[in-house]
């Protein structure tokens, strides 16, 4: 992917591990004007697909091996492109937006483009085990309960590089919450209190 493609708009990428709050933050921005696009969630599309004969086709596990496949089949920034082109769909429909948010970034290069294009990377940060409570409450179509040592395992898989993939192609979220320019805590229940410091950090209504 080109780093002088022009995006329309401001851009804000959000990276965090899985049920830490990245969704509600988009949910926020998005109504503020922002047009949201998951790149976990087209990943979860494409798993759906290819593990269809499973009874847990989006698994952590199952969702990381998808999104390690579509890296190497299709390039290291083949969700990113599908997220954009998603984008630029609803813009040539007539549709206005602040900006884009590209939220559930889990790839160096993902992180890249939304630096370069002088974008805010937001880290929604999480206590593990909170996560994994709320992993387990909320389940979604396609998953199924884990054990916590099941739930980290799977983690570990996105944390750093795999040693059998080309690290250019896979996930590497270490990297994403290291270069985030906006960090945010959200470890409590409070769900107001939660989009209140949002909106404080990001700076919109």
């Amino acid at each position: 992917m080109s780093e002088d493609k022009t995006v329309q708009g401001r851009i804000i990428g959000i990276g965090g591990l899985s049920r830490s709050g990245k969704d509600t933050v988009a949910e926020l921005l998005t109504q503020s004007g922002y047009m949201s696009v998951s790149l976990g969630d087209i990943v979860r599309e494409y798993a759906f697909e290819r593990h269809k004969d499973k009874p847990d086709p989006i698994t952590r596990a199952n969702t990381t091996e998808t999104s390690n496949w579509l890296r190497e089949t299709y390039g290291p920034d083949i969700v990113m492109r599908k997220a954009l082109e998603r984008y630029e769909a609803a813009l040539a429909e007539g549709k206005e937006f602040v900006g884009v948010v590209l939220h559930s970034l889990r790839a160096p290069i993902e992180v890249d483009f939304v630096l370069a294009h002088g974008g805010d990377l937001v880290w929604v940060e999480t206590d593990d085990h909170i996560r994994y409570e709320r992993n387990n409450s909320a389940q979604r179509e396609g998953e199924r309960p884990l054990s916590f040592e099941e739930f980290m395992a799977h983690e570990a898989e996105q944390w750093v590089p795999q040693p059998n993939l080309p690290k250019e192609v896979q996930m590497d979220v270490s990297y994403v919450k290291d270069h985030a320019t906006i960090r945010i805590v959200n470890n409590g229940n409070d769900r107001d209190a939660f989009i209140a410091e949002v909106r404080r950090q990001l700076q919109v209504q």
